[in-house]
């Protein structure tokens, strides 16, 4: 993780993720304030997102034969059920409720930079990208970030985004037979 955003590259993630639902709140709140914030929200996790993805190719490229791929983002739908409904319903947030926001947002970055969420971000399928849970004859096992499908047996070559999170830069074309 030394190479691209190093350690920020979870961090800027994670916003990146809940960018779609601070547009959404920007729309919904009530209250110029409110928007402002949500919108910058919105517009910094964007652009941590084409940050992170534009730094992460100055590092070395590696070579990984699949062994095992699965599009990843099962759980996508009970993430935006279980965690961004509850945000869009009230207009007018109190104080109580924008405690309660900034104590959830802390706890799913906790979880988030820990686990393997990165299978469930809104903000990589909107703008074309697919997460795989890969595998490899080396012993990786983790994601594989890609525009690209891949699959098993294939040979790719990609970015280290973290100890557990690939970037695809190319798959690597069969030997004629």
């Amino acid at each position: 993780m030394t190479d691209g955003t190093g350690w920020l590259t979870k961090p800027l993630m994670f916003l990146s993720s809940y960018a779609p639902l601070f547009v959404i709140l920007t729309l919904r709140f009530q209250g110029v304030w409110l928007r402002v914030v949500c919108g910058i929200i919105a517009v910094a996790g964007v652009a941590g997102f084409l940050l992170v993805m534009h730094f992460q190719r100055a590092g070395p490229l590696g070579t990984h034969v699949l062994a095992e791929t699965k599009a990843a983002g099962a759980g996508a739908s009970s993430y935006l059920a279980g965690y961004l409904l509850p945000f869009v319903t009230i207009a007018s947030p109190g104080p109580f409720d924008l405690v309660a926001y900034g104590i959830f947002f802390v706890v799913a970055y906790a979880v988030n930079v820990r686990t393997s969420v990165i299978e469930v971000n809104p903000t990589l399928f909107l703008l074309g990208w697919t997460v795989y849970s890969v595998a490899d004859e080396a012993d990786f096992r983790g994601h594989l970030i890609s525009r690209r499908r891949v699959t098993a047996g294939a040979t790719v070559r990609a970015f280290r985004m973290t100890s557990d999170i690939l970037l695809l830069q190319e798959v690597v074309p069969e030997p004629p037979s």
